[in-house]
Protein backbone atom coordinates (compact mmCIF):
# COMPACT_ATOMS: atom_id res chain seq x y z
CA UNK A 1 0.00 0.00 0.00
CA UNK A 2 1.38 3.24 -1.05
CA UNK A 3 2.16 5.67 1.91
CA UNK A 4 1.03 9.72 1.26
CA UNK A 5 3.21 12.38 1.61
CA UNK A 6 1.34 13.40 4.83
CA UNK A 7 1.99 9.78 6.27
CA UNK A 8 5.47 10.09 5.53
CA UNK A 9 5.84 13.94 7.10
CA UNK A 10 5.73 14.02 10.99
CA UNK A 11 3.32 16.21 12.58
CA UNK A 12 4.80 19.59 13.12
CA UNK A 13 5.17 20.50 17.37
CA UNK A 14 3.79 23.98 18.04
CA UNK A 15 5.96 26.23 19.65
CA UNK A 16 4.59 28.16 22.58
CA UNK A 17 5.42 31.82 22.13
CA UNK A 18 8.10 32.86 24.34
CA UNK A 19 6.38 35.70 26.74
CA UNK A 20 8.58 38.24 26.36
CA UNK A 21 10.56 38.93 29.54
CA UNK A 22 11.04 42.89 29.07
CA UNK A 23 7.71 44.66 29.03
CA UNK A 24 9.20 48.32 28.20
CA UNK A 25 12.78 49.56 27.80
CA UNK A 26 14.32 53.12 28.09
CA UNK A 27 17.77 53.91 26.53
CA UNK A 28 19.99 56.13 28.42
CA UNK A 29 23.50 57.40 26.97
CA UNK A 30 23.46 55.88 23.38
CA UNK A 31 22.42 52.87 24.68
CA UNK A 32 25.14 52.15 27.55
CA UNK A 33 22.19 51.71 30.28
CA UNK A 34 19.13 50.22 29.73
CA UNK A 35 16.09 50.47 31.92
CA UNK A 36 13.97 48.24 31.92
CA UNK A 37 10.65 46.11 33.23
CA UNK A 38 9.87 42.44 33.54
CA UNK A 39 6.72 40.74 34.46
CA UNK A 40 8.06 40.22 37.90
CA UNK A 41 9.26 43.23 38.95
CA UNK A 42 6.18 44.92 40.01
CA UNK A 43 6.92 48.12 37.47
CA UNK A 44 9.42 48.50 39.07
CA UNK A 45 12.57 50.11 36.16
CA UNK A 46 15.80 47.89 36.48
CA UNK A 47 19.12 48.88 35.41
CA UNK A 48 21.70 47.34 33.05
CA UNK A 49 24.96 48.41 32.29
CA UNK A 50 27.75 46.47 30.09
CA UNK A 51 31.35 45.99 32.20
CA UNK A 52 33.35 45.22 29.77
CA UNK A 53 36.51 44.83 32.07
CA UNK A 54 34.34 42.22 33.24
CA UNK A 55 32.86 40.81 30.56
CA UNK A 56 29.37 40.81 32.55
CA UNK A 57 26.37 42.86 33.32
CA UNK A 58 25.50 44.99 35.77
CA UNK A 59 22.43 44.70 36.97
CA UNK A 60 20.64 46.92 39.62
CA UNK A 61 16.80 48.04 40.61
CA UNK A 62 16.24 51.75 40.42
CA UNK A 63 13.55 51.24 42.96
CA UNK A 64 11.45 53.57 41.15
CA UNK A 65 8.03 52.87 39.24
CA UNK A 66 7.78 56.61 37.66
CA UNK A 67 10.60 56.87 34.57
CA UNK A 68 11.44 60.14 35.46
CA UNK A 69 12.41 59.40 38.52
CA UNK A 70 14.21 55.91 37.21
CA UNK A 71 16.29 57.90 34.65
CA UNK A 72 17.61 59.65 37.44
CA UNK A 73 18.27 57.13 39.65
CA UNK A 74 20.01 55.56 36.34
CA UNK A 75 22.61 58.36 35.84
CA UNK A 76 23.29 58.27 39.21
CA UNK A 77 24.22 54.31 38.76
CA UNK A 78 25.82 55.07 35.71
CA UNK A 79 28.29 57.79 37.45
CA UNK A 80 28.96 55.75 40.03
CA UNK A 81 29.97 52.85 38.55
CA UNK A 82 32.57 54.70 36.42
CA UNK A 83 33.21 56.10 39.44
CA UNK A 84 34.43 52.75 40.74
CA UNK A 85 36.11 51.87 36.98
CA UNK A 86 38.91 55.19 37.65
CA UNK A 87 39.42 54.09 40.87
CA UNK A 88 39.81 50.82 40.42
CA UNK A 89 36.88 49.47 42.77
CA UNK A 90 35.45 46.46 42.42
CA UNK A 91 31.70 47.00 40.69
CA UNK A 92 30.58 43.67 41.43
CA UNK A 93 30.72 43.74 45.20
CA UNK A 94 31.78 40.50 47.30
CA UNK A 95 29.84 38.96 50.49
CA UNK A 96 31.80 38.86 53.34
CA UNK A 97 31.86 35.17 53.41
CA UNK A 98 33.96 35.67 49.58
CA UNK A 99 36.22 38.35 50.97
CA UNK A 100 36.91 36.12 54.33
CA UNK A 101 37.38 33.18 52.03
CA UNK A 102 39.92 34.66 49.64
CA UNK A 103 41.62 35.90 52.64
CA UNK A 104 42.15 32.77 54.50
CA UNK A 105 43.25 31.32 51.09
CA UNK A 106 45.82 33.75 50.83
CA UNK A 107 47.57 33.38 54.34
CA UNK A 108 47.40 29.63 53.84
CA UNK A 109 50.14 30.42 51.48
CA UNK A 110 52.47 32.19 54.38
CA UNK A 111 52.34 29.27 56.03
CA UNK A 112 55.69 28.27 56.65
CA UNK A 113 56.94 31.87 55.83
CA UNK A 114 55.86 34.42 58.05
CA UNK A 115 53.11 32.28 59.67
CA UNK A 116 52.47 28.96 61.33
CA UNK A 117 49.58 26.68 60.65
CA UNK A 118 48.37 27.26 64.31
CA UNK A 119 47.93 31.20 63.45
CA UNK A 120 46.20 30.31 60.26
CA UNK A 121 43.66 28.12 62.56
CA UNK A 122 43.56 30.75 64.72
CA UNK A 123 42.17 33.22 61.92
CA UNK A 124 40.14 30.70 60.18
CA UNK A 125 38.25 30.89 64.26
CA UNK A 126 38.27 34.18 64.33
CA UNK A 127 36.38 34.52 60.64
CA UNK A 128 33.55 32.35 62.08
CA UNK A 129 32.74 34.49 64.50
CA UNK A 130 32.71 37.86 62.39
CA UNK A 131 30.70 36.26 59.59
CA UNK A 132 28.40 35.05 61.92
CA UNK A 133 28.31 38.81 63.34
CA UNK A 134 27.63 40.56 59.55
CA UNK A 135 26.14 37.66 58.23
CA UNK A 136 27.81 35.29 55.57
CA UNK A 137 25.81 36.64 52.31
CA UNK A 138 25.91 40.54 53.47
CA UNK A 139 27.95 42.52 51.06
CA UNK A 140 31.03 44.12 52.38
CA UNK A 141 30.50 47.90 50.65
CA UNK A 142 26.95 46.97 52.56
CA UNK A 143 28.21 47.66 55.81
CA UNK A 144 28.51 50.94 57.85
CA UNK A 145 31.62 51.21 59.64
CA UNK A 146 29.43 52.04 62.65
CA UNK A 147 27.91 48.18 62.03
CA UNK A 148 31.53 47.10 63.85
CA UNK A 149 30.87 49.22 66.87
CA UNK A 150 28.72 46.45 68.65
CA UNK A 151 31.38 43.53 67.79
CA UNK A 152 32.76 43.45 71.47
CA UNK A 153 29.07 43.16 72.84
CA UNK A 154 27.84 40.57 70.70
CA UNK A 155 31.17 38.62 71.12
CA UNK A 156 30.12 38.88 74.85
CA UNK A 157 26.71 37.88 74.28
CA UNK A 158 27.73 34.45 72.53
CA UNK A 159 30.63 33.83 75.08
CA UNK A 160 30.77 35.85 77.96
CA UNK A 161 33.66 34.07 79.38
CA UNK A 162 35.63 35.92 76.38
CA UNK A 163 38.84 38.01 77.65
CA UNK A 164 39.76 41.66 76.00
CA UNK A 165 43.26 40.38 74.93
CA UNK A 166 40.96 37.82 72.32
CA UNK A 167 39.13 40.46 71.42
CA UNK A 168 41.71 43.01 71.31
CA UNK A 169 43.38 39.90 68.73
CA UNK A 170 39.97 40.09 67.07
CA UNK A 171 40.06 43.52 66.36
CA UNK A 172 43.36 43.49 64.10
CA UNK A 173 42.18 40.46 62.32
CA UNK A 174 39.00 42.58 61.26
CA UNK A 175 41.32 45.76 60.13
CA UNK A 176 43.69 43.27 58.41
CA UNK A 177 40.90 41.57 56.72
CA UNK A 178 39.67 45.57 55.57
CA UNK A 179 43.19 45.88 54.18
CA UNK A 180 43.23 42.69 52.17
CA UNK A 181 39.80 43.88 50.49
CA UNK A 182 41.22 47.28 50.07
CA UNK A 183 44.28 46.20 48.69
CA UNK A 184 42.24 43.88 46.42
CA UNK A 185 40.35 46.79 45.72
CA UNK A 186 37.16 45.14 46.80
CA UNK A 187 36.31 48.18 49.19
CA UNK A 188 37.60 52.09 49.45
CA UNK A 189 40.10 53.14 51.70
CA UNK A 190 37.65 54.91 53.28
CA UNK A 191 35.68 51.58 54.22
CA UNK A 192 38.16 50.63 57.49
CA UNK A 193 36.69 50.57 60.46
CA UNK A 194 37.73 51.75 63.85
CA UNK A 195 36.41 49.59 66.35
CA UNK A 196 35.86 50.86 69.98
CA UNK A 197 38.89 51.04 72.26
CA UNK A 198 39.40 47.88 74.32
CA UNK A 199 41.63 47.48 77.97
CA UNK A 200 44.49 44.97 76.85
CA UNK A 201 44.82 44.33 80.92
CA UNK A 202 43.99 40.51 80.86
CA UNK A 203 42.22 38.85 84.02
CA UNK A 204 45.41 37.43 86.34
CA UNK A 205 46.81 34.46 84.66
CA UNK A 206 44.68 31.54 86.40
CA UNK A 207 47.08 29.10 88.25
CA UNK A 208 46.12 26.01 89.47
CA UNK A 209 46.16 25.98 93.17
CA UNK A 210 48.73 22.76 95.06
CA UNK A 211 45.05 21.44 96.22
CA UNK A 212 43.46 21.46 92.50
CA UNK A 213 46.54 20.19 91.12
CA UNK A 214 47.39 17.34 93.78
CA UNK A 215 43.81 16.49 93.00
CA UNK A 216 44.41 16.12 88.92
CA UNK A 217 47.74 14.35 89.92
CA UNK A 218 46.15 11.59 92.25
CA UNK A 219 42.73 11.14 89.80
CA UNK A 220 45.25 10.67 86.90
CA UNK A 221 46.66 7.52 88.67
CA UNK A 222 43.54 5.64 89.64
CA UNK A 223 41.91 3.12 87.39
CA UNK A 224 39.09 5.19 86.21
CA UNK A 225 41.59 7.61 84.48
CA UNK A 226 44.00 4.73 83.45
CA UNK A 227 41.64 1.68 82.57
CA UNK A 228 39.08 1.81 79.62
CA UNK A 229 36.94 -0.40 77.57
CA UNK A 230 38.75 1.18 74.58
CA UNK A 231 42.17 0.37 74.69
CA UNK A 232 43.07 3.58 72.09
CA UNK A 233 41.56 5.50 74.89
CA UNK A 234 44.16 4.30 77.64
CA UNK A 235 47.05 4.41 75.20
CA UNK A 236 45.77 8.50 74.85
CA UNK A 237 45.87 9.07 78.68
CA UNK A 238 48.57 7.60 79.21
CA UNK A 239 50.64 10.37 76.98
CA UNK A 240 47.99 13.15 78.29
CA UNK A 241 49.16 12.22 82.01
CA UNK A 242 53.07 12.50 80.60
CA UNK A 243 51.90 15.45 79.23
CA UNK A 244 50.69 17.75 81.47
CA UNK A 245 53.61 16.54 84.45
CA UNK A 246 56.01 17.90 81.35
CA UNK A 247 54.08 21.16 81.12
CA UNK A 248 53.73 22.11 84.56
CA UNK A 249 57.61 21.15 85.15
CA UNK A 250 59.04 23.24 82.32
CA UNK A 251 56.53 25.41 81.64
CA UNK A 252 56.53 25.05 78.00
CA UNK A 253 53.58 26.33 75.72
CA UNK A 254 50.97 23.84 75.03
CA UNK A 255 51.73 24.15 70.73
CA UNK A 256 55.20 24.00 72.17
CA UNK A 257 55.38 20.74 73.88
CA UNK A 258 53.47 18.81 71.17
CA UNK A 259 55.80 19.49 68.60
CA UNK A 260 58.77 18.32 70.93
CA UNK A 261 60.79 15.40 69.23
CA UNK A 262 63.04 13.34 70.93
CA UNK A 263 65.99 15.19 69.23
CA UNK A 264 65.42 18.03 71.34
CA UNK A 265 65.66 15.91 74.62
CA UNK A 266 68.58 15.72 77.18
CA UNK A 267 68.04 14.32 80.53
CA UNK A 268 70.65 15.03 82.94
CA UNK A 269 71.18 13.63 86.94
CA UNK A 270 71.10 16.54 89.27
CA UNK A 271 71.98 16.21 92.46
CA UNK A 272 70.09 18.79 95.41
CA UNK A 273 72.33 17.41 98.64
CA UNK A 274 74.23 14.13 99.59
CA UNK A 275 70.96 12.67 100.34
CA UNK A 276 68.58 13.36 97.25
CA UNK A 277 68.78 13.76 93.56
CA UNK A 278 66.65 14.21 90.58
CA UNK A 279 66.81 13.95 86.88
CA UNK A 280 66.31 17.11 84.88
CA UNK A 281 65.50 17.61 81.32
CA UNK A 282 66.75 20.49 78.93
CA UNK A 283 64.88 20.40 75.84
CA UNK A 284 66.42 22.46 73.19
CA UNK A 285 63.84 23.91 70.82
CA UNK A 286 63.91 25.25 67.31
CA UNK A 287 62.67 28.38 66.01
CA UNK A 288 59.80 26.38 64.05
CA UNK A 289 58.64 24.71 67.33
CA UNK A 290 58.58 27.81 69.66
CA UNK A 291 55.56 30.43 69.48
CA UNK A 292 57.86 33.40 69.08
CA UNK A 293 60.63 32.01 66.10
CA UNK A 294 63.31 31.96 68.21
CA UNK A 295 64.77 28.76 68.99
CA UNK A 296 65.20 28.51 73.04
CA UNK A 297 66.55 25.75 75.67
CA UNK A 298 63.74 25.31 78.19
CA UNK A 299 65.20 23.56 81.66
CA UNK A 300 62.94 21.18 83.71
CA UNK A 301 62.58 19.15 86.20
CA UNK A 302 60.55 15.43 85.82
CA UNK A 303 63.79 14.19 83.19
CA UNK A 304 62.50 10.71 84.11
CA UNK A 305 58.99 11.19 82.41
CA UNK A 306 60.83 11.20 79.10
CA UNK A 307 62.31 8.19 80.47
CA UNK A 308 58.91 6.57 80.97
CA UNK A 309 57.61 7.71 78.08
CA UNK A 310 60.34 5.68 75.62
CA UNK A 311 59.46 2.50 77.07
CA UNK A 312 55.81 2.76 76.23
CA UNK A 313 56.08 4.93 73.03
CA UNK A 314 56.82 2.80 69.85
CA UNK A 315 58.64 6.06 68.23
CA UNK A 316 61.47 6.89 69.90
CA UNK A 317 63.81 8.23 66.74
CA UNK A 318 65.45 11.24 66.99
CA UNK A 319 63.15 12.65 64.69
CA UNK A 320 59.93 11.40 66.35
CA UNK A 321 57.39 13.29 68.82
CA UNK A 322 57.43 12.33 71.97
CA UNK A 323 53.79 12.81 72.62
CA UNK A 324 52.27 10.93 69.76
CA UNK A 325 49.72 8.36 68.54
CA UNK A 326 51.35 5.03 68.87
CA UNK A 327 49.82 3.41 65.44
CA UNK A 328 50.75 5.94 63.56
CA UNK A 329 53.88 8.07 65.02
CA UNK A 330 51.42 11.65 64.58
CA UNK A 331 51.01 13.78 66.78
CA UNK A 332 48.57 13.68 69.09
CA UNK A 333 45.88 15.77 67.52
CA UNK A 334 44.47 19.00 69.71
CA UNK A 335 40.75 17.24 69.51
CA UNK A 336 42.22 14.32 71.18
CA UNK A 337 43.62 16.14 74.13
CA UNK A 338 40.79 18.50 74.78
CA UNK A 339 38.22 15.56 74.52
CA UNK A 340 40.10 13.78 77.30
CA UNK A 341 40.98 16.83 79.39
CA UNK A 342 37.77 18.17 79.38
CA UNK A 343 36.10 14.76 80.43
CA UNK A 344 38.74 15.09 83.90
CA UNK A 345 37.20 18.63 83.92
CA UNK A 346 34.10 17.84 84.48
CA UNK A 347 34.67 14.66 86.55
CA UNK A 348 36.30 16.50 88.98
CA UNK A 349 34.08 19.15 89.25
CA UNK A 350 36.93 21.92 88.03
CA UNK A 351 34.35 24.23 86.40
CA UNK A 352 32.56 24.83 90.38
CA UNK A 353 35.08 27.21 91.50
CA UNK A 354 37.42 28.08 88.53
CA UNK A 355 36.83 30.03 85.49
CA UNK A 356 39.58 28.93 83.33
CA UNK A 357 40.74 25.13 82.95
CA UNK A 358 42.81 24.72 80.12
CA UNK A 359 45.65 23.10 79.59
CA UNK A 360 47.67 26.74 79.64
CA UNK A 361 46.84 26.66 83.31
CA UNK A 362 49.46 24.73 84.08
CA UNK A 363 52.03 27.23 82.61
CA UNK A 364 50.65 29.50 84.91
CA UNK A 365 50.75 27.01 87.22
CA UNK A 366 54.54 26.61 86.45
CA UNK A 367 55.60 30.57 87.04
CA UNK A 368 53.52 31.05 89.83
CA UNK A 369 55.21 28.04 91.87
CA UNK A 370 58.88 29.24 90.37
CA UNK A 371 58.37 32.52 91.35
CA UNK A 372 57.16 31.29 94.74
CA UNK A 373 60.66 29.49 94.90
CA UNK A 374 62.76 33.14 94.55
CA UNK A 375 63.30 31.55 90.69
CA UNK A 376 65.21 34.91 89.35
CA UNK A 377 62.75 36.47 87.22
CA UNK A 378 65.02 37.01 83.91
CA UNK A 379 65.60 33.45 84.13
CA UNK A 380 62.26 32.76 84.08
CA UNK A 381 61.23 34.78 81.60
CA UNK A 382 64.11 33.18 79.47
CA UNK A 383 63.29 29.73 80.06
CA UNK A 384 59.62 30.81 79.43
CA UNK A 385 60.28 32.40 76.16
CA UNK A 386 58.71 35.68 77.19
CA UNK A 387 59.63 38.97 78.27
CA UNK A 388 60.68 40.15 82.22
CA UNK A 389 57.61 42.70 81.62
CA UNK A 390 54.95 39.96 80.82
CA UNK A 391 56.32 37.73 83.74
CA UNK A 392 55.65 41.34 85.99
CA UNK A 393 52.54 42.33 84.55
CA UNK A 394 50.97 38.43 84.32
CA UNK A 395 52.55 37.49 87.51
CA UNK A 396 53.06 40.78 89.64
CA UNK A 397 50.59 39.79 92.35
CA UNK A 398 52.61 36.37 92.86
CA UNK A 399 56.05 38.27 93.22
CA UNK A 400 54.06 40.82 95.25
CA UNK A 401 53.20 38.34 97.79
CA UNK A 402 56.28 37.12 97.97
CA UNK A 403 58.07 40.79 98.72
CA UNK A 404 55.32 41.21 101.14
CA UNK A 405 57.23 38.11 103.11
CA UNK A 406 60.39 39.30 102.78
CA UNK A 407 59.55 42.56 104.16
CA UNK A 408 57.77 41.35 106.97
CA UNK A 409 60.36 38.85 107.77
CA UNK A 410 60.68 38.36 111.59
CA UNK A 411 64.20 39.44 113.06
CA UNK A 412 65.72 36.67 114.72
CA UNK A 413 68.02 37.21 117.95
CA UNK A 414 71.45 36.17 118.17
CA UNK A 415 73.20 34.30 120.56
CA UNK A 416 73.93 37.02 122.78
CA UNK A 417 69.94 38.21 122.59
CA UNK A 418 70.78 40.81 119.76
CA UNK A 419 68.55 40.82 116.49
CA UNK A 420 70.05 39.97 113.61
CA UNK A 421 68.28 39.98 109.96
CA UNK A 422 70.23 38.76 106.89
CA UNK A 423 74.01 38.35 109.20
CA UNK A 424 73.83 42.16 110.15
CA UNK A 425 73.45 42.60 113.77
CA UNK A 426 70.99 45.54 114.52
CA UNK A 427 71.32 46.95 117.90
Amino acid sequence: MATTGNQLSPTKRKRKSRPRIRTETHELYDGEIILYRTPVSGKVWQFQMWIRENQKYLRRSTRCKDLSQAIIAGRDLYLDTHSKLRNDTSVFPKTMKEVCEEFLKQKEKEIGINKTRGRWITLRSQTKHILKFVGENTRITEIPNHKWDDYFTFRRSEHPEVVNTTLSNEKNTIRTIYRFAIGRNFVPPSSLPELPLISKNSRRREAFSLGDWQKIYRFMRTNEWTKHEDHKVEEQRRFITDFVIILINTGMRFGEARKVKWKNVKIEKQSDNALKSHKTVLISLDEFQTKNKKARDVVGRRGDVFERIRRYSNFREPNDYVFVDNDTGNQLSRDTYYRQWNWLVNKLNLKEHRQDNSFYCFRHTYATMRLLAHTDVFALAKNMGTSVKFIEDHYGQTTREQEVVNLTKSFDKDEHGRYEYEGIILD
